[in-house]
């Protein structure tokens, strides 16, 4: 494997999504810092707790602010 190999995540999003994005996070290198913190969350929790987790998002049983650790943190910080 090549030394200047950096692995990436790839998925498509909504065109609101992406007019969202480039307004809200549209510091250099802000979203790559962002999605690193809430990507390490969600697989210490998938870890921890296994598949559930996923299926608790997907069903919308919870919102991934409720339950993913930096996004609770964010959300308590910014309500007080």
């Amino acid at each position: 494997m090549a030394e200047d190999y950096k692995p990436r995540f790839s998925f498509e999003i909504t065109e609101e999504q992406k007019k969202r994005a480039d307004t809200l996070l549209s510091t250099y290198g802000l979203r790559k810092n962002i999605f690193g913190v809430i990507l390490d969350d969600l697989l210490d929790m998938i870890e921890s707790s296994g598949m559930i987790v996923v299926g608790v998002i997907l069903s919308r049983a919870a919102k991934p602010r409720e339950i993913i650790p930096a996004l609770v943190d964010a959300k308590e910080r910014s309500n007080g």
